[in-house]
């Protein structure tokens, strides 16, 4: 393994990861506008709009030079782990920022149902007031209101707007707000009561959840260190000891040895990791 080659193949891999990184950031802008357009009822005459983006040539160049440095220079095993982490950290990353969304869609709910019940109390409708809460609230929660009160202003039934909203958006405060809308529209009591009611229980279970993770922080850093432990115990002994290394790279049962000690690491890391949890309801 030479220096060089290690700059070398750093720095192809790093090209193509920026390449790449640009390339889902613009399929992330393509989604938004193709939501949006779906919900004013726009359509897209060429599916453009909606279309995923391609990889870009730079990617792909790159990527497969950076591939061939390394293989020269780190050896086909070390290579053939480094691929299994790119392949994987898509995935992870996308269902990382999904997680955040909805986190954040979360936080926004009591603020988003405290202006609705505003407008309502000014004497607005129930669309009218969506609407000038979906204009009031950030990304992501405010499209969505925002989607509701044109839906209603198009003529569907209230009912059948907000029950679409808890089909795509299948979360307990969003039940519980679609609920509570419906019932109030239905019996002829106050929304604005009825929805200050479900700001302030949403608000509390947020507040409940948020209490949780704080208390289970130290476990969470206790099942990190358990997780990575193993691995870098393993990665020690594989660069300080020649025999260690080569009866796991290089046999069978060493092969067999590592995958067994890698699953187990990794279910070990989701059990706890479900374990100290926050509440997520």
């Amino acid at each position: 393994m030479t220096p060089g080659a290690l700059v070398l193949a750093v720095a192809l891999s790093t090209v193509a990861a920026w390449s790449l990184h640009g390339c889902w950031a613009s399929q992330r802008i393509r989604a938004r506008v193709a939501g949006a357009a779906r919900a004013l009822g726009v359509a897209d005459a060429d599916g453009s709009v909606g279309r995923p983006a391609p990889v870009p040539p730079t990617a792909l160049v790159a990527g497969g030079a950076g591939a061939a440095v390394a293989a020269l220079a780190l050896g086909p095993v070390v290579l053939a782990f480094c691929l299994a982490a790119a392949a994987l950290s898509p995935p992870l990353l996308r269902r990382r920022q999904r997680a955040q969304a909805l986190v954040k869609r979360r936080s926004q709910l009591p603020g988003a149902l405290e202006r609705l019940a505003g407008a309502l109390r000014s004497g607005s409708s129930l669309p009218v007031a969506l609407g000038e809460a979906g204009r009031a609230t950030p990304d992501p929660l405010g499209p969505e209101l925002a989607a509701l009160a044109l839906a209603a202003d198009q003529g569907q039934p209230i009912a059948a707007v907000l029950d679409d909203w808890t089909r795509r958006h299948d979360e307990p405060g969003t039940r519980l707000a679609a609920t509570a809308l419906v019932l109030a529209t239905v019996v002829g009591a106050t929304p604005a009561r009825a929805v200050d009611g479900v700001a302030a229980t949403v608000s509390e279970r947020l507040e409940l959840g948020a209490e949780r993770r704080a208390l289970a922080s130290q476990a969470r850093t206790s099942a990190v260190v358990l997780s990575a432990a193993p691995v870098l115990f393993a990665v020690l002994l594989g660069m300080s000891d020649g025999a260690a290394a080569r009866f796991l790279l290089d046999s069978r049962a060493g092969w067999a040895c590592l995958a067994l000690g890698l699953g187990l690491d990794a279910f070990g890391a989701w059990w706890m990791a479900r374990v100290t949890r926050g509440d997520q309801s």
